[in-house]
């Protein structure tokens, strides 16, 4: 039996692969524990989770503003701090971290242990604390084609996206009956991510009149900060009821996903992969902040793919025209299905563990790195 920590806090596209990761080590009777951060989204995420075993760390984003460069080197100390102490009371075998800040001070502390070490990288452009650590990592799970500079390639495997346990597409009919939505008429997802997007919110509060008038109901996912949840109605040009959702946040995002015949999204790489799974097509608008515009690099790859449709953020004004043009036309949305079928994986977190398990068979001598750096220093 092996003992695994995963490294997966901060936003629920690092959160949710993680979950996946130690569902499937826990089945087959793996110890497994996971390390968040205090964010509102990583509590709200866990709790769904009484099964797995959540370790809140210290951290902080990076930042190059002088003050919040120092709250993140204080992190940073308490940190590696409280990670040396995990990993001599824990004593994984091996350590798998999914990016972001909750990754730096696990992943230094794991190779100053001579514990093996996996970093995943779900996102088409690898992140900072990709390129940082990648120095320390035995292995690196990258998308298909993506390459890291002054990098082994032995040590690379193309692999996509864990996704939880309960993900699984379901029919539109019996999706829409477990979330009390009416089974017929045409539903339009907007998700914005772990923590919402106020660009897309405001969309949807701006254009909802225009969609209801065209018997278009809306599921929007708001985020956590943006207050409680919300139904409003309206009457159709044909005299139906049209219906507005405003949902904070969602546990249930594969059933959100299965009733819906259209989404507009946010291009991260965990959304992506939710609406792969679920063959749902999708206009993605990228975050245009996103750090190394990865986001974007997502949304082309997966528009190559003829998977969606990519509107950059300041033409959001068309955004309402392809909605109408796109949820009606049947034969796209098809179209759109079978290429979506086409790329969808299906065995990436059973891949994954398979590979994680075997540096667990493997791992090095304990501490013999932290002997090489304490020689180094002498």
């Amino acid at each position: 039996m092996a003992k695994v920590i995963i490294a997966c806090g901060g936003t629920g596209g690092h959160m949710a692969p993680g979950i996946a990761v130690a569902q499937a080590l826990r089945k087959q009777d793996h110890q497994c524990r996971l390390l968040v951060s205090r964010k509102q989204v990583d509590n709200r995420l866990s709790s769904s989770y009484q099964e797995l075993d959540f370790l809140p760390m210290p951290g902080a984003a990076f930042s190059l503003h002088p003050l919040r460069m120092a709250r993140f080197a204080w992190a940073q100390i308490r940190s590696l701090v409280a990670h040396a102490k995990l990993m001599k009371s824990y004593k994984p075998d091996v350590v798998m971290a999914f990016g972001g800040f909750t990754s730096l001070g696990c992943v230094v502390t794991a190779w100053l242990w001579g514990v093996p070490v996996a970093l995943h990288e779900a996102n088409r452009k690898p992140g900072k604390a990709t390129r940082v650590l990648r120095r320390f990592a035995n292995r690196i799970y990258l998308p298909e084609g993506i390459r890291l500079r002054n990098r082994l390639q032995s040590n690379v495997l193309y692999l996509g996206y864990p996704l939880r346990e309960a993900f699984s597409k379901r029919t539109k009919e019996s999706a829409r009956e477990l979330l009390n939505l009416p089974t017929s008429g045409k539903l339009l997802v907007v998700l914005g991510g772990s923590q919402g997007a106020m660009a897309l919110n405001n969309w949807v509060e701006e254009h909802w009149s225009k969609l209801a008038a065209d018997g278009i109901n809306v599921y929007c996912i708001t985020g956590l900060s943006r207050g409680e949840g919300e139904e409003r109605t309206a009457t159709a040009h044909d005299g139906s009821k049209s219906h507005l959702w405003l949902v904070p946040f969602t546990d249930t995002m594969e059933l959100v996903l299965s009733a819906a015949d259209l989404a507009i999204s946010r291009a991260g790489a965990g959304s992506i992969a939710e609406m792969t799974q679920c063959l749902l097509p999708s206009i993605l608008i990228p975050y245009p902040y996103a750090a190394d515009d990865h986001q974007r690099a997502n949304a082309l790859f997966l528009e190559s793919q003829g998977g969606c449709v990519v509107i950059d953020q300041n033409n959001i004004s068309s955004l309402l025209g392809e909605v109408q043009d796109m949820i009606f036309n049947d034969w796209m949305l098809e179209r759109m299905r079978d290429n979506l079928r086409s790329i969808r994986r299906e065995d990436t977190t059973s891949d994954i563990v398979r590979d994680l398990l075997s540096f667990a068979r493997h791992r090095a001598p304990k501490g013999i790195l932290l002997e090489k750096v304490r020689s180094k220093n002498k």
